[in-house]
């Protein structure tokens, strides 16, 4: 990154924390608001974590139906209030959740079976899957629950203030508002002492997750068969970062340089570094000292010493950069094959996922390595290796498999999540907001197309395996103690055997 798009990118840091406080402390109000209007919970905590469903359940809505996957409408919610109202007597209040929302929920967006009664009242609105709209366990313990319409014309006020965006634009206003923002609710939601519970930053979660997910890819694929180091000695500047390189090439000003041999003469070493020398904040003798590093690192790299994954780290090299680089110039198909299988072999478990911070910081490296590896496929299949017909024919198969989905990326995102995301977290709520951040990051790689069934949409992959909530910390030593326990408590919705074979 340049030093315009750091400060660009730290401006929209600012911006996001500014819009989110903004949208947190109106919702944190909303919030309150809803949790009062509900009735038939008697348990405060089941009524707060069903006040937070139905709300994280509408936001989704939000969502996608500003992208016409609600029977074409922008409004669609606001619409079928008004219709329930329309069409209901006076005296009936609680018209549109149990006459309409749960029936959208349980049997339209959750379930793909439809009579024409119900064709007529949701309208054309696609079967989504992914648990998330199927009968919620509180819904079954308080069958009787109600929520009258004016909660949700209050709620449906304050959503309206805001223009929701499915896809990852920059956010410019706050009026603005893209799935990020769940993610920001949480983390304010979360951060509190009391329940020693805290959400990890995302420059944190980046630093770990791509200095855990690279070294283990390069170990498992022993990368060390193979000559891709020489990128490192050829294109040194290409993996030191722009920051570490800012102002690095110009001559020290006489009254810094006089300083590097003489000691006595570096009072102005503590003064701030012209702009066009140093990062903002930096002093003099935090340049010098980045300067020298940079030098020290650069001259490792051409000598050819830096030769190990591992390294990369040490010098805080971008590790990133080259495991991209590493896959556009691989010459042998057997390499890049073992790279793409060690990629869905890998298993990313965070143990206390919360929202999904450490996960989509995960999701965020392996994206562009199986996006990498994908166009490389597509580059030995147009050269046509005659030589490695066995791989050839298995990059076909891959390949040919994306053709059955929307496009690469949903691929790609969808076997991330099937095949290398696991999280579990004790607040059951927390994994029910992970779980929606996933599914909102598939459909906005969709575009809904009328004229085919279901909008051409195909049902949300079930990651109720994937993510859970649970003790982390409190479990089972073995089998027999798990089947003992199931069977003691008659848990007779968990599917044992199932999940012991996917363990």
């Amino acid at each position: 990154m340049t030093i315009t798009e750091i400060i660009n990118t730290k401006n929209n840091k600012i911006l996001i924390d500014k819009i989110t406080k903004k949208f947190y402390e109106n919702f944190k109000k909303e919030y309150k608001t809803f949790l009062d209007f509900i009735d038939g919970i008697p348990v405060k905590f089941d009524q707060e974590w069903y006040a937070s469903l139905m709300l994280n359940r509408l936001m989704f809505i939000y969502f996608i139906q500003r992208k016409g996957f609600l029977n074409n409408d922008l409004d669609y919610l606001r619409t079928k209030l008004n219709q329930c109202q329309e069409n209901k007597e006076n005296n009936q209040f609680y018209s549109f959740y149990r006459y309409f929302l749960l029936k959208l929920f349980h049997q339209g967006l959750g379930n793909q079976n439809r009579n024409t009664e119900l064709e007529a009242l949701l309208g054309k609105v696609p079967y989504l899957n992914g648990g998330l709209f199927t009968v919620h366990y509180l819904e079954q313990t308080y069958p009787q629950i109600t929520i009258p319409d004016t909660a949700f014309t209050q709620i449906f006020n304050f959503f309206d203030q805001y223009n929701w965006y499915l896809d990852e634009r920059p956010l410019k206003n706050d009026h603005e508002i893209n799935p990020d923002v769940l993610g920001y609710i949480f983390e304010k939601y979360i951060n509190q002492k009391q329940m020693g519970a805290y959400y990890t930053k995302e420059d944190i979660t980046e630093y770990i997750s791509k200095n855990c997910i690279i070294p283990y890819l390069f170990d498992a694929v022993k990368s060390e068969n193979y000559d891709f180091w020489n990128l490192l000695k050829d294109y040194p500047e290409r993996y030191i970062y722009e920051a570490v390189k800012t102002g690095v090439d110009l001559p020290l000003p006489e009254h810094i340089a006089r300083g590097l041999n003489d000691v006595s003469q570096r009072q102005n070493w503590n003064q701030p570094a012209d702009d066009n020398y140093g990062l903002p904040t930096e002093i003099w003798r935090e340049y010098i000292t980045r300067k020298t590093r940079y030098l020290e690192i650069r001259e490792k790299l051409v000598n050819g010493e830096v030769n190990h994954i591992n390294d990369l780290i040490t010098y805080n090299l971008n590790i990133r950069q080259f495991a991209e680089d590493v896959i556009n110039n691989c010459q042998d198909p057997q390499f890049l094959y073992n790279i793409y299988d060690q990629l869905g072999k890998m298993s990313i478990l965070d143990p206390t996922c919360g929202s999904g911070a450490f996960l989509f910081a995960a999701l965020n490296i392996l994206e562009p390595l199986y996006d990498a590896c994908l166009e490389k496929m597509t580059s030995f299949l147009e050269d046509n290796h005659k030589d490695h017909k066995k791989m050839i024919q298995q990059f076909r198969q891959i390949l040919n498999d994306v053709k059955f989905h929307h496009n690469q990326r949903y691929f790609i995102l969808k076997k991330i999540m099937l095949n290398n995301l696991y999280g579990v977290d004790i607040m059951e709520e927390a994994t029910e907001i992970c779980k929606l951040r996933l599914f909102l990051k598939l459909v906005a790689q969709v575009t809904p197309n009328h004229s085919l069934p279901n909008y051409g949409i195909e049902p949300l992959p079930d990651i109720d395996f994937n993510i859970r909530a649970g003790n982390s910390l409190v479990g089972f030593a073995n089998y027999d103690q798990v089947k003992k326990a199931v069977e003691g408590s008659q848990q007779l919705k968990l599917d044992l055997f199932s999940d012991m074979t996917r363990i």
